[in-house]
């Protein structure tokens, strides 16, 4: 991926580019913005009826065709009489690239508050490069990685927040995260932030005014200013808190399902899939590789991981599919240990525990339709949810889902505070909540007011670069070198 410079992002140039998936498909759109859009619209697009393109109304619609000129007709026009005229009122001389509908929107009415054109055609990977090679040829650049939103940005009819849900909305795996990102592109997240500002805002001027004017005796009770401290740090830990929780419903939640052999555990990604994904069977040893997929559980996507055993692997094939396992066991969110129900606990099972203690687990008591003779009173005091299931029957499933529900919408979080960030956002938060501590502080140990006049700037100063009103490299960085070309 090209790394973000700020300097690449040239404000006055056109730009253009395929802003839809590149592949076999019934349409396809190129997006050119910019003040020579609606000149190479002009020189490409032949209209069905005679019209000038430069000189209609704004966010109209208008069907007709890309035509190559070729390099003989770019530079004058093409002198054709009307015998070398098509029935379509195409010149003969000019070859037809697709039958299109051009949509024509004009500043400062726009995603980018430029003018923008739209060029829908046929999908294909041909007739939409050719087509992008013909707005190139007229003077365009292709954009970069996030650049019609970057212009949007500047242009001031998005935030920073508002860029990052669109992100959010791109990525969505799930209904929640659609929810979730389009509440914080409709504003809702910017209107917290900017309720943040104006109460930090109203200390920092109480404060200025008891150090500005200290003959006016403006005595700021520190109890009063403690309570309003608590109560900001408490809103700013709740968005940190609805950051991760965004994380989640965004990215999805990393789940290995592990167990000794033959437990039920190729049979427990299926029914959770759905789907025969994996081969299951009663010889052990079944699966010997890590597989893959995502799926939604109530609106929650949930990346499921099937791995081969995390034992002692027998062979070379074994041994590599152990290792990749352990590398993904590693970094998962949640683990589910499917254990045999059937069968009295026996060292494998008591080696996995142990793999588990520090996760965040589900225990998973499989072939509940069985004689049960597992004891759980032989481990010490196991963490974690306990789920009893038959995933031969399919018996117990909704239990599960509910209990993984439960594992990704924590208690506590207050679900209005899930915001879309950047790794760089949430860090500003991070020195927020920070600075706000180190209020308190000064608070208990009953310093000058100057020290807290210091520290609420500092604080309007984080409020500004989470926002956009303070603009910083890194932080535009953390958000545009994460989308893709087109948007």
């Amino acid at each position: 991926m090209r790394e973000f410079r700020l300097k690449d992002y040239k404000l006055g140039d056109t730009i253009a580019a395929i802003a839809t998936f590149p592949g076999k498909s019934a349409l396809g759109l190129i997006k050119v913005s910019g003040s020579k859009a609606l000149a190479i619209a002009s020189k490409l697009f032949k209209p069905r009826r005679k019209k000038n393109i430069r000189g209609v109304k704004t966010h109209t619609l208008h069907y007709g065709w890309i035509v190559d000129k070729g390099k003989a007709c770019l530079s004058k026009p093409c002198l054709a009489g009307k015998q070398a005229r098509s029935r379509q009122g195409v010149d003969k001389r000019e070859k037809i690239v697709d039958e299109v509908l051009l949509s024509v929107m004009r500043k400062p009415s726009t995603y980018t508050k430029e003018d923008v054109i739209e060029i829908s055609s046929h999908g294909g990977v041909a007739v939409l490069n050719k087509i992008l090679e013909l707005v190139l040829e007229q003077g365009a650049r292709l954009a970069l990685p996030g650049e019609f939103t970057y212009r949007a940005l500047v242009g001031g009819r998005i935030d920073l927040l508002q860029a990052e849900s669109i992100r959010g909305i791109v990525d969505a795996k799930s209904e929640n995260a659609l929810a979730f990102a389009s509440s914080q592109l409709r504003g809702d997240t910017t209107l917290k932030i900017k309720q943040l500002k104006s109460e930090i805002k109203e200390l920092f001027i109480q404060s200025e005014s008891a150090i500005n004017f200290p003959e006016n005796d403006l005595d700021i009770s520190a109890l009063s200013l403690e309570k309003r401290i608590k109560v900001l740090a408490r809103k700013i830990d709740n968005l940190i808190e609805g950051s991760r929780e965004a994380e989640i419903i965004c990215e999805g939640l990393k789940c290995v399902i592990c167990g000794k052999a033959n437990v039920g555990k190729s049979t427990l990604f299926n029914r959770l899939l759905k789907e025969e994904r994996v081969i299951v069977s009663r010889l052990s040893g079944t699966t010997r590789d890590v597989v893959e997929e995502t799926i939604s559980i109530r609106g929650v996507p949930l990346r499921i991981y099937d791995t081969a055993g995390i034992l002692e692997p027998k062979d070379l094939v074994a041994k590599k599919a152990v290792k990749k396992a352990l590398s993904i066991f590693s970094e998962c969110d949640l683990a589910i240990l499917v254990l045999d129900g059937s069968r009295r606990l026996e060292k494998e099972d008591l080696f996995l525990f142990e793999k588990v203690r520090k996760k965040n687990v589900i225990f998973v008591i499989n072939k509940s339709d069985l004689t049960q003779r597992l004891d759980l009173k032989k481990v010490p005091s196991p963490k974690g949810a306990i789920v009893k299931m038959s995933t031969l029957r399919s018996k117990g499933l909704g239990d599960l889902e509910e209990v993984v529900y439960r594992k990704v919408y924590r208690e506590g979080v207050d679900r209005e505070s899930i915001v879309f960030l950047s790794q760089y956002q949430k860090q500003i938060l991070k020195e927020l909540a920070l600075s706000l501590n180190q209020i308190k502080v000064f608070l208990k140990e009953s310093r000058p007011i100057d020290f807290i006049n210091i520290e609420l700037k500092i604080c309007l100063d984080h409020l500004g670069r989470l926002s956009g009103e303070v603009f910083s490299e890194e932080i535009l960085k953390s958000i545009f070198s994460n989308f893709c070309i087109g948007k």
